[in-house]
């Protein structure tokens, strides 16, 4: 039975941590694993939650960080915990999953030993969810919602030095370059090393258009989707130029002149403009 380890990224999740660690839990099948709960900049009791959680349960361990940032939870996980022969899955934490989906997308890895990473599947749920299965299936897009990493690929990032910026909006759209590309420059095959399990399936929770809240997070989402945007679109173009030695420690540190236009004739024109003004200034 191979060893596994999960990175659980949570960012003031007091309300939804403890039901994403059971059903982790729950749908991990005949196989176990240690749980790492990356509690990074959590300004509520989330970090408490998930002391309770560890408590009860030696598998789980909580790392708290006082950076709220994904990227920088991910290299922490990768550097100071992954034990470089466990598979490791990754998962966000306001998660829950269906149907055995944890051991099913191990399964895929042991059946796929060639992927580099192995992307989940979002459960139906509209218009949009289809649309996101159908290009998940068609381009191998990666998931960074519920994802695993092989040990080789992920072996060969340690053994490089290769970190996610801090900072960096889209940690899952630069692990989908860096598998897609593994680690090499003008060698982008997705379709080749990024497989697709249909039978890890996560779910979350739709926003409600009518909520104030949920109104109020889309617009918050919607920023944070144009700086991914303009950050993928000014570091990846200079790691196909340069390699990786050009990837920066953080993302504030990008050049200016290295964002990319802002989208005028789109739905993201007013939060391109909100983004490039965030990070020129």
């Amino acid at each position: 039975m191979p060893k596994i380890q999960i990175c659980v990224f949570a960012y003031n999740l007091e309300h939804h941590i403890e039901n994403s660690i059971n059903s982790i839990i729950k749908n991990l099948g005949d196989y176990s694993a240690d749980i790492y709960i990356m509690a990074n900049g959590c300004k509520d009791k989330t970090a408490e939650v998930a002391y309770k959680i560890a408590k009860n349960n030696k598998k789980v361990h909580v790392v708290e960080l006082s950076i709220g940032d994904k990227s920088n939870a991910w290299n922490i996980f990768t550097y100071d915990y992954y034990d470089n022969y466990s598979i490791p899955i990754f998962v966000d934490g306001d998660l829950e999953f269906e149907n055995n989906a944890i051991k099913n997308i191990i399964d895929f890895h042991l059946n796929n030993p060639t992927y580099n990473s192995i992307s989940s599947f979002p459960f139906e749920h509209g218009r949009s969810s289809i649309t996101w299965r159908k290009e998940l299936l068609e381009k191998h897009q990666f998931t960074g919602n519920l994802y695993l990493l092989s040990q080789q690929f992920i072996s060969k990032m340690i053994k490089r030095k290769v970190k996610l910026p801090v900072g960096l909006i889209g940690d899952d759209s630069m692990l989908g370059y860096l598998s897609a590309t593994n680690l090499e420059q003008n060698s982008d095959y997705p379709k080749q090393r990024i497989g697709v399990c249909q039978n890890a399936i996560f779910t979350y929770d739709p926003l409600n258009i009518f909520s104030l809240k949920d109104i109020k997070l889309y617009l918050r989402r919607r920023i944070r989707y144009s700086i991914r945007y303009m950050q993928q679109h000014s570091i990846v173009p200079n790691l196909k130029v340069h390699g990786l030695s050009a990837m920066p420690e953080n993302a504030s540190t990008i050049s200016k002149e290295l964002l990319p236009a802002i989208r005028w004739k789109s739905s993201n024109l007013i939060f391109d403009m909100i983004a490039k003004h965030k990070l020129s200034s």
